[in-house]
């Protein structure tokens, strides 16, 4: 028997400065805002899927461990339209003969590593 459907896929990244990381999402990365919460933002990656940024008391600290990867048609554009937008590249684009794929580093303002691959 199959498992039920899921319908959704939200990452929840945690921040001390909550206007910052908004900023980054929507204006660096250009994604849509679409729900806010007061302490957390939603913002839309694709059709089906989200990250939410939140600032919580009781949030858990650190950043290590955390990638997030976005999928995307051209790394090499990706890389020039965040670069426009002042975002450093902490690892450029390169193929990973490991994972077999080209990506690119770089991290938001609470220090979590994204990925475009």
């Amino acid at each position: 028997m199959p498992h039920p459907r899921i319908g959704q896929q939200v990452t929840f990244l945690y921040t001390d400065d909550l206007e910052t990381g908004s900023a980054f999402y929507e204006k660096s990365l250009g994604l849509e805002l679409v729900l806010d919460q007061g302490p957390c933002r939603l913002f839309r990656i694709g059709p089906d899927s989200f990250v939410g940024i939140c600032n919580r008391r009781d949030r858990p600290r650190g950043t290590d461990g955390v990638v997030v990867t976005f999928v995307v048609d051209s790394v090499d554009a990706w890389c020039a339209h965040l670069t426009d937008k002042g975002v450093a590249i902490e690892r450029l684009a390169a193929y990973s003969e490991t994972y077999k794929v080209y990506s690119a580093f770089f991290r938001d303002p609470a220090g979590y590593l994204l990925e475009v691959q």
